[in-house]
C-alpha cells in the first residue's frame, strides 16, 4: 500500500482547540478579538488532527501518503519526505456534488492519482453512496504543489484540473475584483470562501471551509520559512496577511493549515529548506491568532524587509539573504 490512513474510532463532534501549548510572541492587538470569536461559534463539524506526521526519519517504514482522516469529508494527505524534501500537504474535500482536491504534490511520479481515488472509493463504499466527481485545483502553481497534476488530466473520476496562470484561477473561483473581492465556492451543501493571497506566488489563494472552520492557507502562512522572492511581491504579501486577519476577525477559524513544516518543537530552531529528515517536527496547524502575530511580524519591518527567525515561523525574504539562509 502506497499510503497511510489514519481514522479516528469515532469521529469527534468538537475540534481539538486546547490540545496542544501553542508557542510564540505575546498576541498582537487583533488576537483577542480572533480567539475570541473562535470560542463563540464552534464548527458545525470538528474533527482531530494528528500529534506528529511522518517526516522523513525512517524511510524503511514511511509509506509514500500518510492520508489522515480530520473527519469523514475532509482528509488531510502529507506527500512523504522520502519521496521530495519539500514533503506537501494536499487537502481532499468533499461535497454533496463534487469532491475538490487541493494541490497535487510535488513529485510526477508518486502515485498521488492512486492514493486520492482510493480514498474516494473508500469513502464512497462507506456511505453506501456514488463516489463524486474529482475537481483538481491549486493553493498556488509552484512545483511542488504541480508536479502531479498529469497524473489526474483526463483520467476517470476526475471532472477537471484548473490551471495555475492567474486568469485562470480568477475565472474559475470568480474573482471579478482581484484580490479584493471573496467569492465562494460550492461543493454542494458545502461552501467555501476563497481569499486571494499573493505575495508568495502571483495566483497563490486561501480557502475557507464554513463547515469546518479551517483556513487553509497554502505557502503564505505555515510553521515554516515564508518565502518572498522578489521586492515587488513584499507588499503583495503584507496585503494578503492583512486580508486574513480581515477575515479571521471576521469568520470563526478553528485551525490555520499550510502546506508544508519546517519548524521543529524548539522554539526558534527551524530546520533549514531541503532538509530531507525533521527530527521532532512541530504539529501542522497554528491557531488563528498566529495570523495577526506574523502580519505584526511583516509590518514592524516597514519598508526593509528583513530575513528574521522567530519562535515558530520565518520571515523570509530570499531576494536578501537566499533561499537556503537559516540564520
Amino acid at each position: 500500500m502506497p499510503f497511510r490512513l489514519t481514522v479516528p474510532l469515532v469521529f469527534l463532534g468538537l475540534a481539538v482547540g486546547g490540545s496542544y501549548v501553542e508557542l510564540g510572541a505575546a498576541p498582537s492587538p487583533a488576537a483577542p478579538a480572533i480567539m475570541a470569536l473562535r470560542s463563540a461559534q464552534p464548527p458545525a463539524q470538528g474533527g482531530t488532527l494528528p500529534a506528529q506526521w511522518d517526516a522523513g526519519n525512517d524511510c524503511a517504514t514511511e509509506l509514500d501518503y500518510q492520508v489522515h482522516a480530520y473527519n469523514e469529508d475532509f482528509y488531510v494527505i502529507r506527500q512523504s519526505k522520502c519521496i521530495n524534501f519539500e514533503a506537501p500537504f494536499l487537502y481532499l474535500i468533499f461535497g454533496d456534488r463534487a469532491a475538490l482536491l487541493m494541490d497535487t504534490g510535488a513529485s510526477p511520479g508518486a502515485p498521488v492519482y492512486d492514493t486520492v481515488m482510493r480514498v474516494i472509493a473508500a469513502r464512497a463504499q462507506a456511505k453506501g453512496e456514488p463516489a463524486p466527481p474529482l475537481v483538481v485545483a491549486h493553493s498556488h502553481g509552484h512545483g511542488d504543489h504541480v508536479a502531479g497534476d498529469g497524473q489526474f488530466i483526463g483520467q476517470p473520476g476526475v471532472a477537471a484540473v484548473i490551471g495555475t496562470s492567474l486568469a485562470q484561477v480568477r475565472d474559475f473561483w470568480g474573482f471579478q475584483s482581484w484580490p479584493h473581492d471573496v467569492p465562494t465556492f460550492d461543493l454542494g451543501g458545502r461552501i467555501l470562501d476563497v481569499i486571494a493571497t499573493p505575495g508568495h506566488a502571483t495566483g497563490s489563494v486561501t480557502l475557507y471551509d464554513r463547515r469546518t472552520q479551517l483556513l487553509l492557507t497554502g505557502d503564505i502562512v505555515y510553521p515554516g520559512h515564508l518565502f518572498v522572492f522578489s521586492p515587488a511581491a513584499w507588499g503583495r504579501f503584507e496585503a494578503s496577511l492583512e486580508r486574513l486577519v480581515t477575515f479571521a476577525r471576521q469568520n470563526p477559524v478553528r485551525w490555520v493549515l499550510g502546506c508544508h513544516i519546517e519548524t521543529s518543537n524548539t522554539p526558534f530552531a527551524p530546520y533549514r529548506w531541503g532538509r530531507a529528515q525533521h527530527p521532532d517536527e512541530r504539529r501542522l496547524e497554528f491557531a488563528p491568532s498566529k495570523l495577526s502575530d506574523i502580519y505584526r511580524a511583516a509590518l514592524s519591518m516597514g519598508g526593509a524587509p528583513e530575513c528574521t527567525i522567530f519562535e515558530d515561523f520565518v520571515i523570509h525574504p530570499v531576494y536578501l539573504c537566499g533561499i537556503t539562509w537559516n540564520g
